[in-house]
């Protein structure tokens, strides 16, 4: 009886993260609906082209920025505020996602230690009551992507995947002496696939949960 509440214990942290990875698609719909309006790009040029008036370089603040909300409405979300929480959303999902895989410590008799031992045979079971054919290698390959972003991108800034350039300038010289990029790993990931498949996956594991509770006399 204390293994199965072991084991629910654990699922249930994936049953948050996989509700919370719900949520942050439908907020990710909701953003890019709300870009399709125009409205972030439209404040985004009134904004440039009043900078461009007060010959600034700078982002506008105090009287200039009230007095620019007062004439146009909210500066936020700009599309560059746009950008930022569409890619601060998707890499929240892919990191909820990884909490499936990554190594957690467990407590006796309350929750399972998250080793691939115990997650491989389960994650196994409900991956192939959710999907089949094409759809299942598809969400395989979205697993192995998603923790290879999560391991060398989204939670490490691992050096493949950051190109770096070192310089050096004269001493009567201003300017950068190194420049850092990242890759656009994000946009890799197919995203109608991932909202299509998560809510199946998630069902599936709800299921497993049910199963279990019942084996252990809990329902």
């Amino acid at each position: 009886m204390l293994i199965v509440k072991e084991t629910l214990g654990r699922l249930y942290l994936w049953q948050i993260a996989t509700n919370r990875i719900i949520d942050l698609l439908a907020l990710r719909q909701r953003v890019h609906r709300f870009c399709n309006t125009g409205r972030p790009l439209h404040i985004t040029e009134l904004y440039d082209t009043e900078r461009r008036r007060l010959k600034t370089g700078l982002r506008l603040d105090g009287e200039a920025l009230n007095s620019f909300e007062e004439k146009h409405g909210s500066l936020f979300p700009d599309i560059h505020d746009i950008h930022i929480i569409d890619e601060l959303t998707t890499e929240e999902i892919i990191i909820k996602f990884c909490t499936i895989f990554n190594d957690g410590y467990g407590k006796e008799g309350v929750i399972s230690a998250n080793k691939k031992p115990f997650w491989e045979p389960i994650l196994d079971e409900i991956i192939s009551e959710a999907f089949s054919g094409e759809v299942k290698v598809k969400f395989n390959k979205f697993i192995e992507d998603a923790k290879a972003y999560r391991n060398k991108h989204g939670a490490h800034f691992d050096q493949e995947s950051f190109i770096m350039t070192h310089g050096n300038k004269k001493p009567d010289e201003d300017g950068v002496i190194y420049s850092v990029g990242w890759s656009s790993a994000l946009l890799n990931f197919n995203w109608d696939f991932v909202s299509d498949t998560i809510p199946v996956f998630n069902k599936s594991l709800n299921g497993y949960i049910k199963k279990l509770q019942k084996e252990a006399g809990i329902i």
